[in-house]
């Protein structure tokens, strides 16, 4: 290697997802995507990266996100832009672009996207991270609420976790309401602001309601005395939120009221919920979401109420780590390997791969020369169920052996009997 030369590493913070865990990822995404399509949720995809504003004015110039998470650059025409540090913004701003608020309400739709934060990369937590989440933007009915919880608990339940939901309601931002309990609170934390920790006395003139989400001893040690905002949201934030625990009580959705929860972005209004699981240490989220009922008007919209969630792939995983539930071979769409030996068999397996691909049979070949024990472990290693196995003998007559990689089983049949015999 000459001496100039250089192997590049990935970026801190991030990191290559490979075989055989990738597959993980990909059925994770896929049974995702599939769950909230079941209840009407379309796939949209939005760019990487957008006008940094968005952000600004969507998710809050005083939240942590913008102030110290984003990954903002100018371009070449000297156009603020940013990559996507959250899924809600963009897909709010896609639908107003494309005016899909002009059409049947609510617009039900579903992302798997990377999302890029500007954080200390620790376990769990990386810079690039891939979230899966759905939004059902234009409606107030607390029953969407209760249909955004149950679809999100019952994705995380399918995946194979205990999620613990978490829930609350913040109310609104109307005078009558949120407004009134920030005095309260502001009142209460100037009167403890040397006890907090340094960022969240910053907090007290840009965003007090910021400080329950504080993971610094000191403040989560003031805020355990703090006034709730559950004892001072107004009569009609306060019945929303009855009847979103109602509904989720008739659809048998397990949850606990937690009265300091108000997750971290400042869109939210009214219903807010998390999801904790157990294995992931003192950082237990997985994820969760909630209403963002002023979002559209703070980008230039009309009203147009929402609510949606966002899940952290690799923290579940992690988490379906710490539980044994997945093995350390994990099964991908290969089914059938085909054992080659000699010139002639090689060639023969070429074809048959792509036969029983074009039948809709996942299939691979050798392409090394290896040994027949060489192939076998290959076999083993794709995850193939069956090992068809073509050497001299069975080129002469025209037969393969199709051997079952689970249960050892072995027997003879025809080339043209092969797919019949892979499909049983």
């Amino acid at each position: 290697m000459a001496e100039d030369s250089k192997i590049f590493t990935a970026p801190k913070g991030t990191k290559d997802i490979l075989p055989p865990q990738s597959w993980r990822w990909e059925h994770l995404t896929r049974l995702a995507l599939d769950t909230f399509a079941r209840a009407g949720f379309a796939p949209i995809t939005t760019p990487d990266f957008e006008h940094t504003e968005l952000f600004e004015r969507g998710v809050g110039n005083a939240s942590e996100v913008v102030t110290k998470q984003m990954y903002t650059f100018p371009d070449r025409g000297g156009r603020s832009l940013t990559l996507r540090p959250e899924g809600t913004a963009p897909v709010m701003r896609a639908v107003l672009e494309h005016g899909l608020e002009r059409g049947p309400l609510p617009v039900k739709l579903a992302y798997a996207q990377a999302m890029f934060r500007y954080e200390r990369p620790q376990k769990g937590r990386t810079r690039q991270h891939l979230q899966v989440g759905a939004e059902g933007i234009g409606s107030a009915n607390p029953l969407l609420d209760a249909e955004i919880i149950e679809l999100s608990h019952r994705f995380l339940q399918e995946a194979g976790l205990e999620p613990h939901l978490l829930l609350n309601s913040i109310g609104h931002e109307d005078a009558s309401c949120r407004q009134g309990y920030i005095k309260v609170l502001s009142g209460f934390l100037q009167e403890h602001a040397p006890e907090l920790a340094s960022d969240d006395r910053q907090r007290l003139e840009t965003n007090p309601l910021r400080t329950f989400d504080s993971k610094e001893k000191r403040t989560v040690e003031v805020m355990k005395d703090a006034p709730l905002l559950s004892e001072y949201i107004c009569d009609a934030c306060r019945e929303h939120f009855a009847e979103v625990c109602s509904a989720l009580d008739d659809v048998g959705v397990d949850f606990e009221l937690e009265p300091r929860l108000v997750r971290g972005l400042d869109y939210y209004t009214r219903t807010t919920f998390e999801y904790q699981v157990a294995g992931l240490g003192s950082q237990s989220a997985v994820g969760g979401g909630g209403r963002y009922d002023g979002l559209s008007e703070a980008l230039g919209g009309p009203p147009l109420p929402g609510i949606g969630f966002g899940l952290g792939i690799e923290r579940i995983l992690l988490a379906l780590d710490s539980k044994g539930s997945w093995t350390t071979t994990v099964e991908g769409p290969i089914h059938v390997y085909v054992v080659a030996l000699g010139d002639e068999a090689e060639r023969a397996a070429l074809k048959l791969a792509i036969d029983l691909r074009r039948a809709g049979v996942g299939a691979d070949f050798d392409l090394m020369s290896r040994s027949m024990k060489g192939q076998m472990k290959d076999a083993s290693r794709s995850g193939a169920r069956y090992a068809v196995i073509l050497g001299e003998d069975e080129m002469a007559k025209g037969t393969a052996a199709v051997k079952d990689l689970v249960t050892t089983d072995q027997k003879t049949v025809a080339l043209d009997e092969v797919l019949a015999a892979v499909r049983t």
